[in-house]
């Protein structure tokens, strides 16, 4: 029997998407090619709401925010990062490996850093190079008031680059790439997405475009000045995955079919909808609980229930690091819907 996933990524893929993926290869220097090529970065530029360039990378979501940031950092730049959890104290060690002076602004994994403590910090630095933060931490199901914090970024340091980890966010909660002047926002495919791993997608601006270029290269194969440069001829710098743009093709007009405010009202309605199933279970939230993405909730009995979910092959994920064995996230990304997440909780029912 096949798993039954119910993670916050990746997520099951919808079959038309991986009739997609599924279909003979195409030479990535063909014509038919570079017409996949361009309709995806088109659509990828709907998503994101942005007219500028949106590129894909082989890998993972953490490809795409070390490309940015091996493309940007110049050794002993002063970097403002934001940490509310995993993957954001990894923005500390990525940009640390590269040369960065790292100032941080964290707290602990279940709160939310608002935009007066961002304001707070900010009052008191200066010569701030870029800003990163994950705007939604899958970690621990906390958002944060993205729109508020780039105004208070733009206002007291207007040179610095606004950097975001959207791997939770983009085609799952608002996300205005342009409206909020954000300089890079990276994502996976795995998520609001639907398609299966494999593959970054990277927004950016024209700032960070202007960045990047006064940038002395410092690593090959995620040098952003070449693959935006190749981009504009129609190219990928090195033998994409062609299987996965294809599939990636269909989810993008998937998405805007429905159309981005509908899919952000449907993940919302999703989270609150698992949330409320959680609640009637007994189950505490964890923290802020502030994600469209993931519902993370704590309790004495969440490793049981997990470890029980497994054995009917229904894989939800734990905690992780130091959240281990303390907490149960269920995805709400993506393909998910509500008859799965009824389906999900009764069988929880049965097994307590």
């Amino acid at each position: 029997m096949s798993q039954r996933l119910f993670t916050p990524g990746p997520v099951p893929v919808p079959p038309s998407i991986s009739e997609a993926c599924a279909r003979p290869l195409l030479y990535h220097r063909s014509n038919e090619f570079r017409e996949l090529s361009r309709r995806v970065w088109d659509k990828l530029q709907q998503v994101f709401l942005t007219k500028d360039p949106v590129v894909v990378l082989s890998g993972s979501g953490m490809t795409g925010i070390e490309s940015c940031i091996a493309s940007t950092v110049r050794p002993g730049d002063r970097v403002l990062v934001l940490h509310h959890g995993r993957f954001g104290e990894r923005l500390i060690t990525i940009n640390q490996r590269y040369g960065a002076h790292v100032i941080e602004l964290g707290v602990a994994w279940s709160e939310e850093i608002t935009a007066e403590m961002v304001e707070e910090r900010l009052s008191s630095l200066s010569d701030i190079a870029s800003v990163w933060l994950v705007h939604s931490e899958t970690s621990t199901g906390v958002s944060l008031d993205l729109e508020q914090i780039s105004e208070v970024v733009h206002r007291l340091a207007p040179d610095a680059l606004l950097m975001v980890d959207s791997v939770l966010t983009l085609a799952i909660e608002p996300l205005r790439m342009t409206d909020w002047k954000i300089d890079a926002a990276v994502a996976g495919i795995q998520k609001g997405l639907m398609c299966p791993p494999g593959a970054a997608v990277v927004a950016v601006s024209q700032r960070m475009i202007e960045r990047i270029r006064s940038h002395a290269p410092c690593t090959y194969t995620l040098d952003l000045a070449t693959v935006l440069k190749d981009q504009e001829r129609g190219l990928f710098t090195w033998t994409p995955p062609v299987s996965l743009i294809a599939g990636l093709d269909v989810a993008l007009s998937m998405i805007l079919d429905e159309g981005l405010l509908n899919v952000w009202k449907r993940h919302a309605y999703l989270a609150d909808y698992v949330r409320n199933c959680a609640e009637q279970l007994g189950l505490m939230q964890f923290g802020c609980a502030t994600s469209k993405g993931v519902v993370v909730v704590q309790g004495d009995t969440v490793q049981s229930i997990i470890d029980a979910l497994a054995d009917q092959n229904m894989i939800v994920a734990g905690g992780q690091d130091r959240l281990k064995g303390r907490i149960m996230r269920i995805g709400t990304c993506g393909s998910y819907t509500i008859e799965m997440m009824s389906d999900l909780f009764e069988t929880i029912n049965t097994l307590r």
